[in-house]
């Protein structure tokens, strides 16, 4: 009975001991490790260049700057691979330590932005580049382009589908109804087929004037419709353009220049003209010089609303007309008429007593050829 006391008191003294050496020892490792760990998170600290308490936040945005600017596809002129990769172990051992989670995914997701981050010039590189504005408006735009795309595309392919080569004529049979004039030229076939085949689905039927003449319309394509209505209205009231009517008045006036020059010369010796005389003719040059430039004032308003080019005039040149009035125009001094021979065989006919008749046949002749060479001459 005393021996199996004396065990259990050994026993429970060498469990005691055991107890406080391996208690001591597992403080002791505790306490290396912690120190460790802490050297670690200073050294984290450091390389991410924020305090050693520093909160998940700028934790964060410390690791983005320095992603951002080491990292190999980043384009900074200090990117460095090795740099990153102990930014990145740092950043995940300080949210380990302070979430208690390694965040991979937001370590890869900075990743996936840096390398995937478009340049300025190429911030529309979706939707293939359509479209200006907000997003929702790009979409929409690049909708109806991807529509209009298929509509040619569709086009495209009947023409192709439909086309012909050169040598390629229309055969006797069905269609020969359809076409009263072959032709060899795919874009005409289309468009004919497509008339056709729209004639015998009835799409025609309900039109207005089904069966009637077109009206006789003049239309002018150099004139719009509402000038062109405009301008008939006005024919069919009497009125007449005022493009026409400057016409006949600048035709009018030219004329009666011309007249009055003339008609102021007349009282003037022949050219050329005494000092007295040229006096007289320079007040009437001046004169009628205003009248010329007022002639060629409405000449150019003629030609500014005149609407065909070849209708267009040229300035009276007043000078030129001057001139030629001036040399070749009616004067004071009247030549003498030559006609004083005609008259004298004329009145010697007459005063003739006629002999017999074979003398007065001969006078005649005579006289005859005389008057012929007398025209002549």
């Amino acid at each position: 009975m005393n021996k199996k006391a004396l065990l259990t008191s050994t026993f429970k003294h060498v469990n005691h001991v055991a107890l406080s050496y391996f208690g001591v020892n597992l403080i002791s490792a505790r306490t290396v490790t912690s120190k460790a760990t802490e050297r670690k998170l200073k050294e984290c600290c450091r390389v991410l260049k924020i305090p050693l308490d520093s909160k998940q936040d700028v934790v964060r945005q410390a690791f983005l700057d320095l992603a951002k600017k080491y990292h190999p596809d980043s384009g900074s002129a200090e990117a460095d691979m090795d740099k990153f990769v102990e930014v990145e172990n740092a950043f995940r051992t300080l949210t380990k330590h302070n979430t208690g989670v390694s965040n991979n995914e937001e370590v890869e997701q900075v990743v996936y932005d840096i390398r995937h981050t478009a340049p300025q010039h190429r911030q529309y590189l979706s939707y293939e580049g359509y479209g200006h504005g907000t997003i929702f408006q790009r979409q929409k735009q690049y909708t109806q382009a991807r529509a209009q795309k298929a509509a040619i595309n569709v086009m495209e392919h009947r023409i192709e589908k439909s086309m012909a080569t050169e040598k390629t004529l229309m055969k006797k049979g069905q269609y020969s109804k359809k076409h009263g004039i072959k032709t060899k030229y795919g874009f005409d076939r289309l468009v004919e087929d497509l008339i056709q085949e729209s004639m015998s689905k009835g799409e025609f039927e309900n039109l207005s004037g089904k069966g009637k003449p077109l009206n006789n319309q003049n239309n002018n394509p150099y004139v719009d419709f509402t000038t062109h209505k405009l301008n008939e209205v006005l024919i069919n009231n009497g009125f007449t353009p005022e493009w026409i009517t400057l016409a006949k008045e600048i035709e009018q006036e030219i004329a009666d220049l011309k007249k009055e020059i003339a008609s102021d010369r007349s009282p003037l010796g022949p050219y050329p003209l005494t000092e007295e005389e040229y006096s007289k003719w320079q007040i009437i040059y001046k004169h009628n010089k205003e009248l010329a430039s007022s002639i060629n004032m409405k000449i150019d308003k003629y030609n500014l609303i005149v609407p065909l080019l070849n209708k267009q005039k040229f300035h009276v040149e007043f000078d030129k007309i001057c001139d030629d009035i001036l040399k070749n125009g009616i004067h004071s001094v009247v030549k003498p008429k030559k006609a004083e021979n005609i008259n004298v065989v004329k009145n010697e006919y007459l005063n003739n007593d006629g002999g017999d008749l074979f003398g007065m046949f001969s006078k005649a002749l005579s006289d005859l050829f005389t008057f012929k060479d007398f025209k002549k001459s």
